[in-house]
């Protein structure tokens, strides 16, 4: 769903211009780490301003979202001050081992964790793949604009489209501030809230549009490198982005047919 007030229309207006302003303002200081906590407060901020603060234990997957944008705030912290080596594949590891267990439904029994098993092993493996893959210049962007696409073209109902364009809206801040690259602290807290906003619908819903959507951004940034490692120019360009497009059109078509 797209925003239908300028009251959910703030909450992507704001991620944007946060993480513009912040992220502006450290590189012409030629700070580009500190810059790239922009990406993580205009996220943050956004989806605050969406969805609010749910001090109970959420009912709903969106509603997760609050809380796990905050966290990927907090750990992208240290690493916009500088902290690398250790510290960071640390925090790596905790910021994908908190976004498993928390959209899984945060289970703490044995038996919960056994039945939540298949959704924390695929998020402890994508977080870090979408990690590692959203280096490239303009990358992260282009995924970000597949998964609203997608969102849109599955239909799915609740507020998974005005969320990933707080995402996106936040990415594309950060990176037009950077001269399209994604700082190494804005690549956690990125790969955190994909990877929320891919597996939310599939465990809301789990048609097969759904999954068709979220194919749509992980194809460009897990496939393109490797299906366009030997082309060059507007060629490989056109595989990462056809890589993108087609997914979103068969979650077009599986939601029709649906």
């Amino acid at each position: 769903m797209l925003p239908d007030s300028m009251t959910e229309a703030a909450a992507p207006l704001a991620a944007l211009a946060l993480a513009l302003s912040w992220a502006g303002l450290f590189r012409w200081r030629r700070r580009p780490m500190t810059a790239g906590l922009g990406l993580a407060l205009g996220a943050a901020l956004g989806v605050l301003l969406l969805l609010g603060v749910t001090l109970a234990s959420p009912r709903q997957l969106a509603e997760r979202l609050p809380a796990l944008a905050v966290v990927a705030a907090l750990l992208a912290l240290p690493l916009a001050w500088g902290r690398r080596g250790w510290l960071a594949v640390l925090l790596g590891v905790l910021g994908a081992g908190f976004t498993a267990w928390w959209m899984a439904g945060g289970p703490l029994t044995e038996a919960d964790l056994l039945r939540a098993a298949p959704v924390l092993l695929a998020l402890l493996l994508l977080v870090p793949l979408v990690q590692l893959e959203a280096l490239p210049p303009w990358r992260g962007t282009l995924a970000a604009v597949a998964l609203v696409a997608g969102l849109l073209a599955s239909g799915i109902p609740g507020p998974w489209v005005m969320l990933g364009l707080i995402l996106l809206s936040a990415v594309f801040g950060q990176q037009v501030a950077g001269g399209g690259a994604m700082a190494d602290s804005a690549r956690p807290p990125f790969a955190m809230l994909l990877a929320a906003m891919v597996a939310g619908p599939l465990l809301a819903r789990g048609g097969a549009a759904d999954w068709a959507a979220a194919v749509a951004p992980l194809a460009p940034l897990l496939l393109g490198p490797r299906l366009a490692g030997g082309l060059k120019g507007w060629r490989a360009r056109l595989v990462i982005v056809l890589l993108a497009v087609l997914p979103v059109a068969a979650a077009w078509g599986l939601a029709r047919l649906g």
